[in-house]
């Protein structure tokens, strides 16, 4: 508490000295490292409230015009009305004016402030409204990350432009220390902390019960020290020391040795994920991951899972990576299910995103560019990988079929294929519950790049992050939800919950998708310092609008079909801010409505039941006692 007053103090005293006195960032900063250095506190305690700070001065210093009047919405969520921009360090904000003619009167949403993160913003253009005239103002355009477009009109070309200078700094500034999370603080009571719900230990304990002695958790990585992208438990075939880990860790990619996904209880093949093995040109081989995989079997063969591309296969093992040589792995087959690779996702997204914002389209138009943007062969190559994966490990007659997944590094497809094959195979992992654990888990433990994919979406590209990004995860998400249009009884979740997850993916107040990895969430103590959007989720009030009121626990495996005409346009992401949703709200609305009534009523009646089976039976009691008595008369 000390060591936050004495910074709030300063930056207090910071900010009425650069606006005083005149003073420039450079001074101000260096007044503030100065009086840093004076103050009786360790410099490792104030290290993280220093920095901080040091942030908050960076956005103050990006925002060149803080407010700007009468500007005119053309282009956005709700009808075209005029209003007042402001700009804060991690919002802009759009205040309606309460006598335009749209907004006087009205009592829904249309009278609500415009909140955007900056973070959501994926691409800004500033543009006069005439090219010839400047004096007639200019229109800003935001487009964002969850593909809403908006369109401001603004009186002065120069104000205008100086908001397009604020928000594209503010929207691409690097480092930890500027993200919202660290200054977000929850209005809700925090009844189920999200960063301890989903412990290792507790996952292994249910492991135990169904494989016992077979798997063991190792803390090899503990500090990172053999992968970097790996949390620093994991669980890992029993009989392997950790020094055989560390042999294997240098044999593939990113370090990422083979590590336990999911065990299948029924056939007790369980699913192994981890990077390409490096073989390269010469053709190198590890003994160790030899013996680590070959741990594995048991009296059949295995199966290794390639998720690349056949030529995206055989390109890397002249970069160094490659596959598994049969010469050495004489004890598995081979399988290619190919995926597409990362910059095709993202061009897909492009394409079928532009698609989706023209309404200027013919039928037969629209579905030939459908065709042609690829979005649709990337969600069938991955649910076709994901339903062979689950294939191979329930295949009845056969028992301990160990499957080992991976494509390059193991961060993308990989991670997609086994969280959907688990989804195919669990009945527990399509509760709400289940669904987090396999996100926190399979997603955010395992070392999905998420600060690195994420940075853009389907409208900009960053100068650094560019050949990084990419929508893995949003492939995952709307993979999902084809499974959700064909088994809508089995998920104990709506789409609701999905959209959801793929707009915090992407710009959140909570720190679960900070970082790359959980060694950048150490670092940057996001467990310590952001709340979990599990926390906010699993507040009883917030879950109940996730919950699906048809929901009907299906222990079943659910096998998808990946034909074109069983998938979906998945309108309520792709269409969101074309269509208007408000008479088909109301009509699931009342659906949902209706069927809660119904399970009410449902329990009603096996609730009288039990009580006349309750009273007939002591009816029955009664009567035979009395006839016991007469009997004794």
């Amino acid at each position: 508490m000390l060591l936050r007053l004495v910074v709030l103090s300063l930056f207090i005293a910071a900010v009425a000295a650069r606006y005083i006195g005149d003073m420039n960032y450079g001074e101000l900063r260096q007044l503030v490292d100065d009086q840093l250095m004076q103050v009786l506190i360790p410099r490792r305690l104030i290290r993280q409230e220093g920095v901080l700070l040091l942030a908050i001065m960076e956005l103050a210093e990006a925002i060149e015009i803080p407010q700007v009047n009468g500007v005119f919405l053309r282009e956005g969520p709700r009808q075209a009305t005029t209003g007042t921009i402001c700009v804060a360090g991690h919002h802009l904000m759009f205040a309606p004016d309460a006598q335009s003619p749209t907004v006087k009167g009205q009592k829904d949403d249309a009278t609500k402030d415009i909140w955007i993160l900056h973070r959501m913003v994926d691409k800004v253009v500033a543009e006069p409204i005439a090219k010839d005239d400047p004096s007639r103002g200019g229109l800003l355009v935001l487009k964002l990350k969850n593909f809403l477009i908006l369109t401001f009109e603004i009186r002065s070309l120069a104000d205008c432009q100086a908001l397009f200078r604020s928000i594209e700094k503010l929207s691409n500034l690097r480092g930890f220390h500027h993200e919202y999370p660290f200054y977000y603080r929850v209005p809700f009571t925090i009844l189920d902390d999200g960063w301890t719900a989903f412990d290792l230990d507790n996952e292994f304990t249910k492991l135990s019960v169904l494989a016992p002695d077979q798997f063991r958790i190792s803390s090899a990585n503990v500090n990172f020290a053999l992968c970097q992208s790996y949390p620093e438990k994991v669980i890992v075939p029993k009989g392997i020391g950790d020094d055989y880990l560390g042999h294997s860790a240098e044999f593939r990619e990113g370090r990422r040795f083979p590590v336990l996904s999911y065990y299948h209880a029924p056939t007790k093949s369980p699913i192994m994920r981890c990077g390409q093995p490096l073989v390269g040109p010469t053709n190198r081989r590890c003994k160790g991951d030899e013996t680590i995989l070959n741990t594995l079997l048991t009296t059949e063969r295995g199966v290794i899972v390639d998720t690349r591309p056949k030529n995206v296969g055989a390109d890397s093992k002249r970069k160094g990576g490659g596959c598994e040589s049969q010469q050495f792995y004489s004890q598995w087959k081979y399988l290619v299910f190919g995926t597409p690779r990362i910059k095709d996702m993202h061009d897909a997204l492009a394409k079928a995103v532009e698609l989706c914002n023209d309404a200027r389209l013919s039928s037969d138009r629209f579905i030939s560019r459908a065709q042609s943007s690829m979005w649709y062969h990337a969600i069938t190559d991955i649910l076709t990988a994901s339903a062979n994966v689950a294939s191979l490990v329930s295949q009845e007659g056969t028992t301990g079929v160990p499957v080992v997944v991976h494509g390059g590094e193991g961060t993308d497809s990989t991670l997609a294929v086994c969280s959907l094959a688990q989804l195919i195979l669990d009945a527990d992992s399509r509760t709400i519950r289940g669904f987090e654990s396999l996100i926190e888990r399979e997603w955010i433990c395992a070392g999905h790049p998420f600060s690195s994919r994420n940075a853009h979406s389907a409208y900009g590209s960053g100068a650094v992050t560019g050949p990084k990004e990419s929508p893995v995860f949003l492939v995952f998400l709307h993979c999902v939800y084809e499974l959700l249009v064909q088994f809508p009884l089995s998920f104990e979740f709506t789409e609701e919950f999905l959209i959801l997850l793929f707009e915090h993916s992407y710009a959140s107040e909570f720190g679960s998708f900070l970082g790359d990895n959980e060694m950048e969430k150490r670092q940057w103590r996001v467990k310590e310092c952001t709340a979990s959007l599990w926390s906010y989720v699993n507040n009883p009030k917030i879950l109940a609008q996730f919950v699906n009121s048809n929901y009907e626990p299906n222990d079943k495996v659910i096998w998808p079909s990946v034909t074109p005409q069983s998938f979906v346009l998945w309108r309520r992401v792709f269409l969101r801010w074309q269509v208007k949703w408000e008479e088909s709200d109301a009509v699931r609305k009342a659906a949902a409505d209706a069927k809660l009534k119904e399970k009410a009523l449902q329990s009603r009646v096996h609730s009288l039941k039990r009580q006349i089976a309750d009273l007939t039976r002591e009816a029955s009691l009664i009567t035979a006692t009395a006839e016991g008595l007469k009997l004794t008369e």
